[in-house]
């Protein structure tokens, strides 16, 4: 079974990763989202702000559970 991996708090290049912020259209290119992914956040994601990986995937599942408004 897959694990999420931790990142390396001594690595400050997977800090940096981490905290990248991307825009609703980059995340409609991404290659790592499934189409209904990127569908979830077509709908729920603001045009005029940027969001990290871990913020997307928060309102994906927000969606998910049926708590996106």
């Amino acid at each position: 079974m897959f694990t999420k991996k931790e990142s390396d708090p001594k690595n400050p290049e997977a800090q940096q990763k981490n905290k990248q912020k991307y825009s609703k259209a980059q995340f409609a290119e991404s290659r790592q989202l499934s189409r209904i992914e990127k569908d979830i956040l077509a709908a729920v994601l603001l045009e005029q702000e940027t969001y990290t990986l871990q913020e997307a995937q928060q309102h994906i599942q927000q969606f998910m559970n049926g708590e996106a408004q």
